[in-house]
């Protein structure tokens, strides 16, 4: 019969343990979803610098393509301006041409008179 006692201290030391252990359990639960809303936060903060950068860049490259647009515009109006001079020679040319041809009829024709 006596073996058949069992020792109440010892399943109360045990007792105490697995509840020592388990407040250690719940401390370490807490300590790490404190961790890990701190990380949250952190990550959140870094997520808002990239959508600030990203705005930053976005609106660089408009500012960027909006002026590739105008001097694409100029560009233009330059070529024009550039084809009309050259219509413009081509006509003095023309011109010079043709009265250099006359002068030379005029003196040939003084010359076989």
């Amino acid at each position: 019969m006596a073996s058949d006692n069992v020792d109440l201290r010892f399943l109360g030391e045990k007792m105490q343990q697995v509840q020592s252990d388990l407040r250690q359990v719940r401390a370490d639960q807490l300590r790490q979803e404190g961790e890990q809303v701190q990380m949250q936060d952190r990550l959140a903060r870094v997520e808002s610098k990239i959508d600030r950068l990203e705005e930053k860049v976005d609106r660089g490259f408009a500012a960027i393509d909006t002026r590739f647009t105008g001097m694409d515009a100029r560009f233009e109006a330059v070529d024009a301006r550039f084809r009309g001079i050259d219509a413009r020679f081509e006509q003095v040319f023309q011109t010079i041409a043709t009265n250099t041809r006359i002068l030379l009829d005029a003196i040939r024709g003084k010359l076989g008179s």
